[in-house]
């Protein structure tokens, strides 16, 4: 697990507002647990995605995660199956994964 100061040091990455924050917390709560350790953890874990990746750039992921999910026609279709979409969540799932070798 990361030390508390890896964690806990926010400068360059506040750029995230405070319920951004809190969402991707309730969701990793959600799926590793409802303990205190694991909102230290999952809090770890997005402090250290804010280090990495741009507010707007997260928001932009999301939303193509967001439209991922949806079943696949007309329009929605491109999200899932261009290279631009994927390489883009692929980043996010890559600096995740970082995340949980420093933070779990």
């Amino acid at each position: 697990m990361a030390n508390a100061e890896e964690c806990d040091d926010t400068a360059g990455s506040n750029d995230y507002p405070t319920s951004a924050r809190v969402d991707y917390v309730i969701g990793c709560m959600a799926s590793n647990g409802q303990t205190h350790e694991m909102m230290q953890k999952c809090s770890c874990s997005i402090d250290l995605i804010a280090k990495a990746i741009p507010y707007e750039e997260y928001v932009h992921i999301s939303t193509l995660l967001s439209l991922q999910q949806m079943a696949a026609a007309g329009r929605n279709a491109m999200y899932k199956t261009s290279t631009w979409s994927q390489k883009a969540v692929a980043k996010l799932r890559e600096v995740q994964a970082d995340s949980t070798l420093h933070c779990f």
